[in-house]
């Protein structure tokens, strides 16, 4: 529906806009340890506030005004009216208990990356997760509406939520060729080849692919937005010690 769509669009919007602030903030201060150091407190704010919303309902309301329209289906929980016989009052208790969203194994996955790799290649990971992922889901969807799209449903079952879409062979094309793009930003073409780039960007869209799924005998799959950047790291950084 014309909702659902510009809420995926408002949701791909904010992602890629944290990502370029965060990458703006890395070029004003050293990204380690100072920037290491504030993501790491941000994220413990941000869980902090997600426990504080599972327990409270008050604490759920205001964090639904302000964020609820960012947040997906599994990211909202939901409360259930109880009848207390002692004092004859209503009161509210889980009836389902929301995700971490996205937004905070995006903090995670940047903050790794800040503290594991050189500076260029950690912003070169922080770019494919704000530019690559965002485009994939873009990509697909619009090919999706248009009825040209063919999604990797066959192969992959999410694990919560499968009504939300999931991967597309359009999607994941348009996260490679992204990806490969986003390796030239930082990253001299001196230092990697074409195809050590094309390499990162068929892995990470491969990641993209199976984030927060689950797969047969694998199991769960931690979130994308965790994986991605750390994958992008490790192959930048292993494949210039190897050419």
């Amino acid at each position: 529906s014309l909702i659902t769509m510009t809420l995926h669009i408002a949701r791909r919007i904010q992602h890629a806009v944290t990502g370029l602030v965060l990458i703006s903030i890395s070029h004003i201060m050293p990204p380690y340890p100072v920037g290491c150091i504030l993501l790491l407190l941000a994220t413990a704010a941000f869980y902090n506030i997600h426990n504080k919303r599972v327990e409270d309902p008050k604490w759920d309301d205001w964090y639904l005004q302000r964020f609820g329209s960012l947040l997906r289906n599994h990211e909202r929980g939901e409360w259930e009216e109880v009848d207390s016989k002692s004092n004859m009052t209503h009161q509210q208790r889980r009836k389902s208990i929301p995700a971490l969203p996205g937004a905070f194994y995006f903090l995670i996955g940047v903050a790794l990356s800040t503290f594991l790799f050189p500076a260029a290649v950690a912003r070169t990971s922080v770019l494919v997760l704000t530019v690559s992922d965002p485009t994939a889901g873009l990509v697909g969807s619009w090919f999706t509406l248009k009825g040209f799209n063919l999604a990797w449903k066959q192969l992959l079952t999410k694990s919560i939520a499968p009504m939300e879409g999931g991967p597309s062979v359009a999607g994941s094309f348009a996260f490679v060729v992204s990806t490969v793009l986003c390796t030239y930003v930082y990253i001299p073409s001196t230092t990697l080849s074409f195809y050590s780039r094309l390499c990162i960007g068929v892995v990470a869209s491969m990641t993209e692919a199976v984030g927060g799924r689950h797969l047969p005998f694998v199991g769960k799959i931690a979130d994308d937005n965790l994986l991605i950047p750390l994958v992008v790291g490790c192959l930048a950084c292993w494949l210039d010690a190897n050419e």
